[in-house]
C-alpha cells in the first residue's frame, strides 16, 4: 500500500507532466529544476474548503459558454461563463451545507475534518471534464516540489454531474480508476450499466432499473401509469437531442408497445438552439395531430425556444406533461405561458427538507471564501449578480457609468430572491444524500476492525492508504436514512430506490403559478410499484374542468370489433358491427364470437339468443390477429466523451499499453487496432481490478501501424524534408476500445515513465507532437474533444463520421479519408445509377453508423430519390435474437438492396445468422468500413455476399514498403513486455510459437518457442499483401501532412510569421496551436500522384474507389475496381462506373430490380399507398379528360378546351365534333323527309291548279288553300337549315324561318275555320250581314297582320339577342356539340307561344264547327289537324329540354316534320282522294250533300 503522502505526491507529479511544455520537454525547462509549469492553464470557477478528506463537486453555475476565436494565429484565449444560475448556486451551497453538518457531528467521521472543491462547468462538456480532471488530480499552476508536496490533495469522491451526456464522458475515464462519482441529477438508463461505469452511483431515480431480461424507464413507466389512469391512448412525445431525451424515447417505445397501454400520435425532437423553421414545423404538427396529451422528455432550455414559438401560433387546448427535467423549472411558470402550460402534469424530483440549511445560506460572506480570482470565485459572482454591484477592481467604465461596488456585508435577507425559497428542495436534496453516501462509505471503511476486513487478506482500508476501488466496495453498502425519513441505499448498477412526486401546475387567480403536489409513484422492495393520486386536487385548464380526451378511435361498443386503419398505429381504429351470428359483449373486443349451433345474434350483435328457424348453419370464426406495431426507430446519440490530458504515471494505477516506440528529435504519436477484443476482470471492489486484457490479432491492422513506421523511416532519411529533424514514433494499440484508446492518447500527449528525473535535461519520454488516429469515429469524437481543448493536432486515417466536420467541436482534427456525408453521396449516386429506389439500411451501434443514418434519411428520403424499406441497428456483441429479428425484416421485405453501414465486427456476427437461415438474393452495398475485409472473403459466405458493391478508400502504392516489413525483427523493437511488445505479439501470432518465459504449460503441450530470426518469406500472410493499400496509404499521407506542417514551420523566416507580432514557432518553444495552424495550409502531392490538402473542416479532397466482389470458379473471391467517385473544385462530383466489369449473383447476371412499387406508365398517375413510404403507391390510370405522358407522373394533366384524351389516357387529341349532319343516317333520313314533304306539297297543289275550277278545290277560297300549300311546303324546306354545321345565318334563319312558316299556315287554317263558322251562321235567316267581314281581302287582310305579328317578334329576337353557332362541351366530356343557342329564351318562348295560341284557337274554332250540316265539312279536318299539330308540339317541350347536342335539333325537324305531314295529310289528304279517286263527288251537290246516295 502506498501512503497518503506518496498519492499525493505521484499525483501532483502525474498533473504536472500533463501539462509539461513540449519545449521543456525538447531542450532546456522553463523554471528551476524543482518545478515544472502547467501546459495550458485553464481556469475554473470554484469554491473550496481544506480538510483531511476533500470532497469534489460538479455544478452548472453559468448557463453558457463562450469560446474565443480559432484562427490559430495567436494562442487561444480561455473559455468565458455568463448567465448566473442562482439555483445551481444553491446546490453549491447545500453540498456545502452538507459537509459543514458533517463535520460537526459526532458520530460520523469522528477526528475526521471533510473538505471540499467545487467547481463550475458552465453547461459546457469540456470544461466539466476538464474540471473533473482538476478535481483528482490538483490544481495550481505550479508544484512545489518539496519533502512536505504542498498542494491541493485530489478529491476522494466526486458529486456531480447535473447532466447525463457530461456524467457518461466523465464517468467514462474515472471508471477506469474507480474513482466513485454519485451524481444527484444525471438520470440516463446508459449510466446503469456496470460494464462501462463502474464506479458511478446517483441519488437521482435511474432512468433504466433492470427488470428480468430487458431495461425499462421509471419516468417513462411513472409515465405510462397516469396516462393509463386518465384512459389516455393517444399522446404526442417531444424529446430533446440529446442522451437524455434519446434513451427516454427509446424506453417510453418500448414499454409503451409492450404494455398496449397506448399509442404516439408523433415523436419530435426538439433541437439545439433557437431553430426557428424547425420548430414551426413541430408545432405545426402538433397543431395537426388529433392527440390532445404533449409528454414532453427535454430540458428547460429547449422548453423556452418550443414555448416561444407555441405562444406565436397561439396552440391551446394541449394538456403537457413535464419530465423530471423540467417540471419544477419558474422560468416557464410565467403568467403569459399559463394559458398553454396551466394544468401540466409532471413527474418531480422528490422533495426533502433539511433542517438549518436556511440559516446556513444567510451567513455566507464574500470574504469568508474569496481568496483569489479564479480560486474561490463563486461567491463573488453570486454577490455580484445578486446586487448588481462589483468588486474592486471593477471593470473599465463601470463606476462611470453609475455602478455600484461590493463591500461584502450587503444583507441577503433584504432582497427578493429564490436563493433563499427552500420550500421546494429536490436537486438540493439529491446532492444533500451524495454527500451523506460518500461520508457514511468513508465512515464504514475507517471502522472496519482490522483482520475482520472485506479485502485480499481481510486487510482494511486506511485513509493514509486509501485507495479508491476501496471506497466504491463501500459505498455499494451504504444504507442509511435521512432527518426527512427516506432511506438511501444502492442497487447493484449503483442506482437509488426510486420515487418520484406527481406534479401540477395550479393557476391561480392572479395569473400566478403554484406548484403542487397531486401524488407520489414510487417502487418498493414488496409491493412493487405504487401509484397514487388525488384527482380531487387537479386542477384542469379545460372548460369542463375534466381531463381531456385524448384517443385516436373512440371505444367500440358490445356488438362490434376493433378493426385497425391500415398503415396507421394500433389505437386508430374503426367499429366494425359483428357480421350476423357473431356477438361481441365487451367493450373493445378484438374479435367477434360465434353464437352456439342453436343460437343467433341479437339486432344489436351484444347477445345470441334462440334461433327461431331449424336448419343449422355454418359460419367459420372470424379471427384478425392485432400485431403490435414497432413505432418510430429511436435515435441513439452520440456520447461525447470529453477529457483532460493525464500522464500515464497517475496515482492510481498504472496502465499498461501494448505499443511500438522509437526515439526521436520529434515523437509522433500514433493509435491502431492491433487486436480485435478486450477484457476486464471482476468489478467486485473486493481486491485491486487487474488490468484488461487484448487478445485477437488484427494482422491489417499491425499492418497500418508499420506503415506509419515505415513513413517515418522514409521521411528521415529524405534530405529535403526537416532536415536536421529526426521524427521518432509512439505508437498504440486500442483494442477496439474506446477507454483503452483513450488511455493511449492520455499517454501520448503526456509520457510513459512511471517516475521522472526533473534535473536541468528534463530527462524523460517527449509528449508527441500530433496523434494519427484512430481508426474509430466514436473513439475520435471522445479524444478530440479533450486534444482539441488544448489544440493539440490530431489526423485520422479511418474516422469518417460527418460530426467531425464541426470545427466548433473539433478545431484540431483532419482526416485523410472522406467524410460518411460524401459517402452517403456517393452510395446514393450508385443506387440511382441502377434505379434502386427501395433498400434496407443496416447500421451499426455507434457514431459512425448513427451519424451515417441521419446523413442517409435527410439526402436519400429528403430528395425524393428512393426510400428505406427497414433501418435496423446491428447490436453490439452477439444478441442471438436481435440478429434473427433482423434477418426475417430482410426476409419478410421486398427491398433486393441491402446497405450497410457498420464495422466488420458488426457484420461477423449478422453473417453467421444469414448464412443460419439461408438468405440469398439480395445485392448488398457495403460501406467503406468492411468492403475490403477478409474476413467475409471466405467460400461459405460467397453465396449471400459475391456480387456486393462498395465504397473502398482510394487505393494507392508505398514504395519500398513491403521491403520494409519484411525487415522488422522482435530483436530490434522488444524491449520490454509492455512498452514494445506489438511485433512481439505480431511474431508469437504469425509463427505460432512463444517468447521465453512461455506461458505455463505451453512447451510441454507441444508449443514451439520463438527465436525472432523465422523468416517471414518462408510464410504465407496477408500482412506482406500490399497489393490493395488502402488504410495503409491513408497512414501515409497523414503521417506526411503532419511531417510537411511541422517543416513549413521549421522554415518560417523571423520577422514574417504568422503570428502575433509576425513571429514564428519554433522547436524548442513549438505550441500545438502553432502545428494546427500549418496543419490547415498543407499541401502536397504523394509518390503516387494524389494532392493531399485540408478544407476549412479539416476534411481532404474526398475520393473512392468502387469495388465489386468478383466470385472466382473455384470460389475464391477477386476484389475488382469498377470504378471511381470524387469530387474537384471545378466539376463537383463525378461517379464513373463501368458496368461492363461488374459481376452480379443473380440467375439473369443483370442488376436486379428494387422498387416498392413498379414505374407508373404514361396514362396513368402515382397514388400512395396510406402509411407506407412515398415510393410505395398504386398506379391509378388518369379519369378522362386527363393524361400524363411521363412515367411515374404525380398528376394527371387536364387536356385543353378542344382536346381530350387518347384511350391509353397518355396524350391529348383533338374532341370529336358532334352536329346533326347530312352524312348521318339521321341527318339524311331528315333530309329526306323534308324533301318529300315538299314533293308532296307541290304535287298537291299541282293537283289542285290542275282542278282548280271543280267545287271542291273552290270551297272555301281556294286562294287559302294555295297559301297553306305555299306555307307547309316552306315548313318542310325550313327543316333543312337545322342540319349541317350550324353557321351564324343558318343559327338566324332556322327559328326565324321556322316561326314565320308555322303562323302563315295557321294563320291561313284560323281564316279558313273562321270562314266555314261564319258561311253557316250567314246562312241563317238575318246572318247575312256578317259575311261581309269575310270577304276575300279580309281573309288575306287577317293572314298579313297574324303573320306580320310573329314577323316583328323574330325582328325583334335578331336584333336584341340573335342566336349564334356554339361550341358546348358540357353535355360530352369527350366530343364538341355544335350547337345555335337561341339568344333569348323569352323571344323563343313567345314565338312558340304564339304559333301555340293561334294553333288552339283555330282548334276551338274547328271544334265548334265540326257538325254543320255540310257533307264535307272542312271543319272537322281542321279539327283533326290541329289536334295532330297541339299534340306533336305539346311532346316537343320536354323532347327538347331533355334531348343534349344534335338530339335536340333533331327532336325540333321531327317536330316540324310529323306536324307538317300532319296538316298535309288532315287538310289535303281527303280532298286529293276525292279529286283523283272519286271525281263523282267533286260536285257541288255532293259537296252540299244533296244528289249522293
Amino acid at each position: 500500500m502506498r501512503t497518503f503522502l506518496e498519492i499525493n505526491f505521484l499525483l501532483l507529479m502525474y498533473f504536472m507532466l500533463l501539462y509539461l511544455h513540449f519545449s521543456s520537454a525538447v531542450s532546456s525547462p522553463l523554471y528551476s529544476s524543482s518545478s515544472c509549469q502547467l501546459q495550458g492553464q485553464f481556469h475554473l470557477n470554484g469554491m473550496h474548503k481544506a480538510g483531511d478528506v476533500v470532497l469534489g463537486g460538479l455544478f452548472q453555475i453559468h448557463f453558457f459558454s463562450v469560446f474565443p476565436d480559432l484562427s490559430f494565429t495567436s494562442e487561444p484565449q480561455q473559455p468565458s461563463c455568463h448567465g448566473f444560475d442562482v439555483l445551481g448556486f444553491r446546490q453549491v451551497q447545500t453540498m456545502a451545507f452538507a459537509i459543514h453538518e458533517i463535520s460537526r457531528n459526532p458520530n460520523l467521521l469522528p477526528n475526521v475534518t471533510l473538505g471540499y472543491s467545487l467547481y463550475d462547468n458552465c453547461g459546457n462538456l469540456g470544461i466539466g471534464f476538464r474540471a473533473a480532471l482538476s478535481l483528482v488530480s490538483g490544481q495550481e499552476e505550479q508544484f512545489i516540489l518539496q519533502e512536505t508536496c504542498e498542494g491541493s490533495p485530489p478529491v476522494l469522491g466526486v458529486v456531480g454531474d447535473s447532466s447525463s451526456t457530461r456524467s457518461i464522458a466523465i464517468s467514462t475515464v474515472l471508471g477506469l480508476y474507480r474513482v466513485p462519482m454519485v451524481s444527484y441529477f444525471a438520470t440516463c438508463s446508459c449510466l446503469s450499466d456496470r460494464q462501462k461505469f463502474p464506479s458511478f452511483f446517483r441519488t437521482i431515480p435511474s432512468d433504466a432499473f433492470q427488470v428480468t431480461i430487458y431495461q425499462q424507464n421509471e419516468d417513462v413507466r411513472a409515465m405510462i401509469q397516469i396516462l393509463n389512469r386518465f384512459g389516455w391512448t393517444w399522446a404526442g412525445l417531444l424529446i430533446s437531442d440529446d442522451d437524455y431525451g434519446l434513451h427516454a424515447a427509446r424506453s417510453f417505445q418500448s414499454d409503451l408497445a409492450q404494455s398496449g397501454g397506448g399509442c404516439l400520435a408523433y415523436l419530435e425532437v426538439l433541437p439545439w438552439g433557437y431553430d426557428q423553421a424547425e420548430l414551426r414545423r413541430i408545432v405545426d404538427v402538433m397543431k395537426k395531430s388529433t392527440a390532445r396529451v404533449v409528454i414532453v422528455f427535454a430540458h428547460e432550455s429547449h422548453m423556452i425556444n418550443l414555448m416561444e414559438e407555441v405562444g406565436r401560433q397561439n396552440v391551446t387546448g394541449l394538456q403537457w406533461m413535464a419530465s423530471e427535467a423540467w417540471t419544477a423549472a419558474t422560468v416557464l411558470q410565467t403568467p403569459e405561458l399559463m394559458p398553454y402550460l396551466g394544468g401540466t402534469l409532471g413527474i418531480a424530483i422528490r422533495r426533502g427538507e433539511i433542517p438549518g440549511f436556511r440559516e446556513f445560506l444567510l451567513q455566507i460572506h464574500p470574504d469568508q471564501h474569496h481568496n483569489n480570482s479564479y480560486g474561490n470565485s463563486m461567491l463573488n459572482q453570486f454577490w455580484e449578480y445578486t446586487f448588481q454591484c462589483r468588486f474592486a477592481p471593477p471593470p473599465a467604465g463601470w463606476l462611470e457609468a453609475g455602478g455600484v461596488l461590493c463591500t461584502g456585508q450587503e444583507d441577503l435577507e433584504n432582497v427578493e430572491t429564490e436563493f433563499l425559497d427552500i420550500s421546494n428542495l429536490r436537486p438540493e436534496y439529491n446532492v444533500y444524500k451524495a454527500v451523506y453516501a460518500l461520508a457514511y462509505a468513508l465512515d464504514d471503511m475507517l471502522q472496519c476492525e482490522p483482520g475482520r476486513g472485506p479485502f485480499s487478506g481481510h486487510s482494511c482500508g486506511y485513509l493514509k492508504g486509501l485507495e479508491p476501488w476501496q471506497l466504491v466496495y463501500y459505498l455499494q453498502k451504504v444504507n442509511f436514512t435521512t432527518q426527512f425519513g427516506d432511506q438511501v441505499s444502492f442497487d447493484e448498477n449503483g442506482d437509488a430506490l426510486p420515487i418520484y412526486d406527481i406534479m401540477n401546475w395550479l393557476r391561480l387567480p392572479d395569473g400566478r403559478t403554484k406548484l403542487q403536489n397531486v401524488g407520489e409513484i414510487k417502487r418498493s422492495v414488496f409491493k412493487g410499484e405504487e401509484l397514487t393520486i388525488d384527482k380531487d386536487k387537479i386542477f384542469w385548464k379545460f372548460e369542463s374542468k375534466k381531463p381531456p380526451r385524448s384517443v385516436c378511435s373512440e371505444n367500440c361498443p358490445p356488438g362490434t370489433r376493433m378493426a385497425r386503419k391500415k398503415g396507421e398505429s394500433v389505437c386508430c381504429f374503426d367499429c366494425v358491427p359483428c357480421s350476423e351470428g357473431k356477438i361481441s359483449n365487451k367493450t373493445d373486443s378484438t374479435e367477434c364470437i360465434s353464437c352456439l349451433e342453436d343460437y343467433w345474434s341479437s339486432p344489436q350483435r351484444d347477445r345470441c339468443v334462440p334461433k327461431q328457424t331449424e336448419f343449422l348453419s355454418y359460419h367459420e370464426p372470424l379471427g384478425i390477429g392485432l400485431t403490435a406495431a414497432s413505432l418510430l426507430g429511436t435515435f441513439i446519440c452520440a456520447v461525447v466523451l470529453g477529457i483532460f490530458i493525464h500522464h500515464r504515471s497517475t496515482p492510481i494505477e498504472q496502465f499498461h499499453l501494448s505499443g511500438m516506440h522509437k526515439a526521436g528529435d520529434v515523437v509522433l504519436g500514433g493509435l491502431f487496432e492491433i487486436n480485435f477484443f478486450s477484457v476486464y476482470s471482476d468489478l467486485s471492489f473486493t481486491s485491486e481490478p487487474q488490468q484488461p486484457t487484448c487478445h485477437g490479432f488484427d494482422t491489417p491492422g499491425f499492418r497500418n501501424a508499420m506503415t506509419m513506421a515505415y513513413a517515418i523511416d522514409e521521411i528521415n532519411r529524405n534530405p529535403n524534408l526537416l532536415p536536421n529533424v529526426t521524427l521518432g514514433y509512439s505508437l498504440y494499440d486500442n483494442c477496439v476500445k474506446l477507454g483503452i484508446g483513450f488511455r493511449a492518447a492520455l499517454s501520448l500527449v503526456s509520457g510513459q515513465e512511471e517516475q521522472f528525473t526533473l534535473d536541468e535535461t528534463c530527462v524523460g519520454t517527449p509528449p508527441v507532437l500530433g496523434i494519427v488516429g484512430d481508426s474509430s469515429s466514436t473513439s475520435s469524437i471522445a479524444i478530440s474533444t479533450v486534444l482539441s481543448l488544448y489544440r493539440v493536432p490530431m489526423v485520422s486515417y479511418f474516422a469518417t463520421c460527418s460530426c467531425l466536420s464541426d470545427r466548433q467541436k473539433f478545431p484540431s482534427f483532419f482526416r485523410t479519408i472522406p467524410s460518411d456525408a460524401f459517402q452517403v453521396r456517393a452510395m446514393i449516386q450508385i443506387l440511382n445509377r441502377f434505379g434502386w429506389t427501395w433498400a434496407g439500411l443496416l447500421i451499426g451501434d455507434d457514431d459512425y453508423g448513427l451519424h451515417a443514418a441521419r446523413s442517409f434519411q435527410s439526402d436519400f428520403v429528403h430528395s425524393g430519390g428512393g426510400c428505406l424499406a427497414f433501418l435496423e441497428v446491428l447490436p453490439w456483441g452477439g444478441d442471438p435474437a436481435e440478429l434473427r429479428r433482423i434477418v426475417d425484416v430482410m426476409k419478410k421485405s421486398t427491398a433486393r438492396v441491402v446497405i450497410v453501414f457498420a464495422h466488420e465486427n458488426h457484420m461477423i456476427n449478422l453473417m453467421a445468422e444469414v448464412v443460419r437461415q439461408n438468405v440469398t438474393g439480395l445485392q448488398w452495398i457495403a460501406s467503406e468500413a468492411w468492403t475490403a475485409a477478409t474476413v467475409f472473403q471466405a467460400p461459405h459466405l460467397m453465396p449471400y455476399l459475391a456480387g456486393t458493391l462498395g465504397i473502398a478508400i482510394r487505393r494507392g502504392e508505398i514504395p519500398g514498403l513491403r521491403e520494409f516489413l519484411l525487415q522488422i525483427r522482435p530483436d530490434q523493437h522488444h524491449n520490454n513486455s509492455n512498452g514494445n511488445s506489438m511485433v512481439k505479439e505480431f511474431w508469437e501470432y504469425s509463427f505460432q510459437c512463444r517468447f521465453a518465459p512461455t506461458p505455463a504449460g505451453w512447451v510441454e503441450g507441444g508449443g514451439a518457442l520463438c527465436t525472432g530470426q523465422e523468416d517471414l518469406k518462408d510464410m504465407e500472410t496477408k500482412y506482406l499483401d500490399i497489393s490493395n493499400l488502402r488504410p495503409e496509404y491513408n497512414v501515409y499521407k497523414a503521417v506526411y501532412a503532419l511531417a510537411y506542417a511541422l517543416d513549413d514551420m521549421l522554415r518560417c523566416e523571423p520577422g514574417r510569421g504568422p503570428f502575433h507580432g509576425h513571429s514564428c514557432g519554433s522547436l524548442q518553444r513549438l505550441e500545438p496551436w502553432q502545428l494546427v495552424y500549418y496543419m490547415g495550409k498543407v499541401n502536397f502531392t504523394t509518390p503516387f500522384g494524389d494532392e493531399v490538402s485540408f478544407d476549412e473542416n479539416g476534411d481532404a479532397l474526398p475520393i473512392y474507389d468502387i469495388m465489386n466482389w468478383l466470385w472466382l470458379p473455384d470460389g475464391r473471391i477477386k476484389l475488382q475496381n469498377v470504378g471511381e467517385i470524387k469530387r474537384s473544385a471545378f466539376k463537383g462530383e463525378e461517379l464513373t462506373i463501368d458496368e461492363d466489369k461488374i459481376f452480379w449473383n443473380f440467375p439473369l447476371k443483370k442488376p436486379p430490380r428494387s422498387v416498392c412499387s413498379e414505374n407508373c406508365p404514361p396514362g396513368t398517375r402515382m397514388a400512395r399507398k396510406k402509411g407506407e413510404p412515398v415510393c410505395c403507391f398504386d398506379c391509378i390510370p388518369c379519369s378522362e379528360g386527363k393524361m400524363s405522358n411521363n412515367t411515374d407522373s404525380t398528376e394527371c394533366i387536364s387536356c385543353p378546351e378542344d382536346f381530350w384524351s387518347g384511350p391509353q389516357r397518355d396524350r391529348c387529341v383533338p374532341k370529336l365534333t358532334e352536329f346533326l349532319s347530312y352524312h348521318e343516317p339521321l341527318g339524311i333520313s331528315l333530309t329526306a323527309a323534308s324533301l318529300l314533304g315538299t314533293i308532296i306539297c307541290a304535287v298537291v297543289l299541282g293537283i289542285f291548279i290542275h282542278h282548280r275550277s271543280t267545287p271542291i278545290v273552290r270551297a272555301n277560297n281556294s286562294e287559302l288553300s294555295f297559301q297553306l300549300l305555299l306555307s307547309l311546303k316552306l315548313c318542310f324546306l325550313c327543316s333543312l337549315l337545322f342540319i349541317g354545321r350550324p353557321r351564324l345565318w343558318t343559327c338566324q334563319l332556322r327559328h326565324a324561318a321556322f316561326g314565320i312558316s308555322f303562323v302563315l299556315c295557321i294563320s291561313c287554317i284560323l281564316v279558313k275555320t273562321v270562314v266555314v263558322l261564319a258561311v253557316f251562321k250567314a246562312s241563317k235567316p238575318g246572318g247575312g250581314a256578317n259575311l261581309k267581314w269575310f270577304g276575300v281581302l279580309q281573309q288575306r287582310g287577317t293572314v298579313m297582320v297574324l303573320t306580320s305579328i310573329q314577323a316583328a317578334v323574330c325582328t325583334a329576337w335578331l336584333v336584341s339577342a340573335s342566336p349564334t353557332p356554339h361550341k358546348n362541351t358540357q353535355y360530352y366530356s369527350d366530343k364538341i356539340v355544335y350547337e345555335c343557342v337561341v339568344g333569348s329564351t323569352v323571344a323563343f318562348a313567345v314565338l312558340l307561344g304564339y304559333i301555340g295560341s293561334l294553333a288552339i284557337l283555330s282548334f276551338l274554332i274547328a271544334f265548334i264547327s265540326r257538325n254543320l250540316p255540310d257533307s264535307f265539312n272542312e271543319a272537322k279536318l281542321i279539327t283533326f289537324s290541329m289536334l295532330i299539330f297541339c299534340a306533336v308540339w305539346v311532346a316537343f317541350v320536354p323532347a327538347y329540354v331533355s334531348s343534349p347536342g344534335k338530339y335536340a335539333d333533331a327532336v325540333e325537324v321531327f317536330a316540324i316534320l310529323a306536324s307538317s305531314f300532319g296538316l298535309l295529310g288532315a287538310l289535303f289528304g281527303p280532298k286529293c282522294y276525292i279529286i283523283l279517286l272519286r271525281p263523282e263527288r267533286n260536285t257541288k251537290k255532293a259537296i252540299m250533300g244533296r244528289g249522293i246516295e
